[in-house]
């Protein structure tokens, strides 16, 4: 007597024709999500799909895609300021190597995300090149948008990482509801002081233009804290420096000048700010919330002088967009136009047990 286990790996397309009463051709269709087949057809072939656990052969599906799927990723390259960007290519390259055995081709490029000329030349490259989707972390917002539209005109498949433009994608977007991670940290804002207190928020980064998602994340934030109905005075600061020394004069200026009770900083670059504060600690430190989990944050948050630090763990975001891209192309399903990640709050007292 057979067991079931081996019942199950005989199940294939032919007994699923022969159940639902259909032609083999019909369950292809079904598989790969094509046309041609009534609603009632589709649903009764996947119900017994369903009810046999049926899994099609993805081994076997690839040699009908190999050297035919390639993916293009283009995301910016690590700075000696901030280790983000590298969270998300480890991300990535999990993806390729789970994608390389079915087929798939993935190649990565980095541009600086201070140079919009390097982010021109490598979406010129995937125009020119066979690519069947892209993967981009959208930075120049109007260069993207008319890399995107090139990339729709040629019926390339795309999806964004990390923030959303405008200018949709066909597959959507992976990371983090923006307003959602400004309302989280205005919830901690709101625990942190009382009435009339004095919020600094911090948006540090050359190329600030550049940054547009930021401003999602401070409505979120402005509007938590304003729905609160306590008062408080909230400023925006912009400085649009990398080097330490350069943020160290404006942080020495606006500190003195708005002498705040909370600062919080829009983007990964908190661990500035603790330098800031480690370096002067004749000055009354207040509240710090940012985010990111990367070595250089957890370092000050571990001393104390950062207070939480939110995470929205661009290495899933990456992996995810490739695991979409598997799907879509081997599997044939439909994905969900917005991934959103999971927002994470570390402190001093569970940084330890935390990984990306």
């Amino acid at each position: 007597m057979m067991s079931d286990d081996k019942e199950k790996k005989r199940f294939g397309i032919k007994d699923i024709a022969k159940l639902a009463d259909v032609s083999i051709g019909t369950v292809d269709r079904v598989l790969n999500n094509r046309k041609d087949v009534s609603e009632a057809t589709r649903k009764k072939v996947k119900d017994i799909i369903k009810e046999n656990n049926y899994q099609p052969n993805l081994y076997a599906r690839s040699l009908s895609v190999k050297n035919n799927i390639k993916i293009s990723v283009i995301i910016p390259k690590t700075s000696l300021q901030t280790g983000y960007w590298q969270l998300c290519l480890d991300g990535i390259n999990k993806g390729i190597q789970e994608l390389e055995p079915f087929g798939i081709q993935t190649e990565v490029f980095l541009y600086d995300q201070e140079d919009v000329h390097t982010f021109l030349e490598v979406s010129e490259k995937t125009i020119k090149s066979n690519f069947n989707a892209v993967v981009i972390a959208p930075i120049f917002i109007k260069e993207t948008e008319a890399f995107v539209k090139k990339c729709h005109r040629k019926k390339l498949q795309t999806i964004y990482i990390n923030s959303d433009i405008p200018t949709k994608s066909t597959l959507g977007y992976i990371g983090p509801n923006l307003n959602s991670t400004g309302r989280l940290a205005g919830n901690l804002t709101s625990y942190l002081v009382g009435t009339n207190a004095k919020i600094l928020i911090l948006n540090i980064a050359k190329g600030l233009e550049n940054y547009k998602y930021l401003d999602t994340k401070i409505e979120g934030y402005r509007t938590y804290l304003n729905d609160l109905d306590r008062n408080f005075r909230i400023e925006v600061i912009d400085i649009p420096y990398n080097e330490y020394e350069e943020v160290e004069k404006e942080l020495l200026s606006n500190i003195e000048k708005f002498t705040p009770d909370v600062l919080f900083v829009t983007n990964s670059r908190v661990s500035v700010v603790g330098r800031f504060f480690h370096d002067h600690q004749e000055i009354k430190k207040p509240y710090i919330i940012g985010f990111d989990f990367l070595e250089a944050n957890v370092d000050y948050l571990s001393k104390g002088i950062v207070d939480f630090l939110i995470c929205q763990r661009p290495d899933k975001q990456g992996y995810f967009a490739l695991n979409y891209l598997y799907r879509f192309f081997l599997l044939k399903e439909n994905v969900t136009n917005f991934k959103p990640m999971p927002i994470d709050i570390i402190t001093i007292e569970n940084y330890m047990f935390y990984e990306n």
